[in-house]
């Protein structure tokens, strides 16, 4: 991200925030079928949909945080003179030098790449099914909305835009298919023809990840600078100071744990699509490693308890 000063190593531990279930609430539950319908594995094509929902629902509820440390960054950094409507505006000078930490509308792409994700994925899981028709045609509906949605944002880099659209080329070329056969020839090459964009899309997410990471760490250096420079006395007031930095911390820590998360969950959404791709090939129901990977940086966003059969 342009303008962003290096940040420092926070040093104290971290601490769960109170009344908080660990890093995200329970959301996903992932119970793979046993029985495909015409040798689909339709069961992992839903694992792959809901596992890409999992995490795009948790990003949603991490960017609402880092929404939050912002306006709690602005309390400590107004601008400087009489209080106006400006005061609080995420802009502001360090050291001399301007700094935009509007980071509600910087972190929308992102989600919006998620969800072209989350539309491809159950575009797949709808044509597998045996009565695809209608599931189909409304995934195909939601997969364009999503590519347009994402190709509307300024900040998307054109791989990802690119990836995007190969995936809306991809599935519209589903419903052609029209025997079971002719289905699953039909999933290969939508896979085949996929696969590079999941990749675009997947790192343009990861891309905003790492700048959101940086930003989180910049604005708790500076709070707890502010605050260390903030003369106030022994008492209530210093107890009131205490709690904020202590919870400026102690939230911070929380939202970079939750982003190395979702990236390291984001980051195995492409090759669980590809070991799928490949068990077309052998008609092969064994447990596949990187979808069970997958499912577990999921377990780890959610901490619901899956199995994969």
């Amino acid at each position: 991200m342009s303008g962003i000063i290096e940040p420092t190593r926070l040093g104290r531990a971290y601490r769960p925030v109170p009344g908080r279930p660990g890093i995200v609430r329970p959301l996903l539950m992932v119970v793979l079928l046993a029985v495909g319908c015409a040798g689909l594995p339709t069961g992992r094509f839903d694992a792959l949909a809901t596992a890409a929902k999992g995490v795009e629902t948790r990003t949603t509820e991490t960017d609402a945080d880092i929404v939050q440390l912002t306006r709690r960054f602005m309390l400590f950094s107004p601008a400087p003179g009489p209080y106006t409507v400006s005061s609080f505006a995420p802009t502001i000078d360090i050291d001399g030098a301007k700094h935009d930490f509007d980071f509600g509308p910087r972190l929308e792409p992102r989600r919006a790449a998620l969800d072209v994700l989350v539309a491809y994925t159950e575009a797949l899981a709808a044509f597998a099914r045996k009565d695809y028709q209608r599931d189909l045609d409304r995934a195909t509906q939601n997969l364009g909305g999503s590519v347009q949605r994402l190709a509307r944002h300024a900040g998307v880099s054109a791989p990802a835009k690119q990836g995007a659209g190969v995936l809306a080329t991809a599935v519209n070329a589903l419903g052609r298919a029209i025997t079971d056969h002719m289905r699953k020839a039909a999933l290969r090459d939508a896979m085949d023809t996929a696969s590079p964009g999941v990749r675009a899309v997947a790192a343009f997410a990861k891309e905003i990840d790492a700048e959101a990471a940086l930003a989180v760490t910049v604005m708790s250096n500076a709070m707890i600078a502010k605050g260390n420079r903030l003369s106030v006395s022994d008492g209530v007031a210093r107890l009131v100071l205490n709690e904020r930095v202590e919870a400026v911390v102690v939230e911070s820590k929380t939202i970079l744990a939750d982003l190395k998360q979702i990236s390291t969950a984001v980051d195995a959404i492409p090759p669980a699509h590809d070991e799928i791709r490949g068990s077309l090939d052998l008609d092969d129901r064994t447990p596949l490693e990187k979808l069970r990977a997958l499912i577990a940086e999921v377990q780890r966003l959610q901490k619901v308890y899956s199995s994969l059969k």
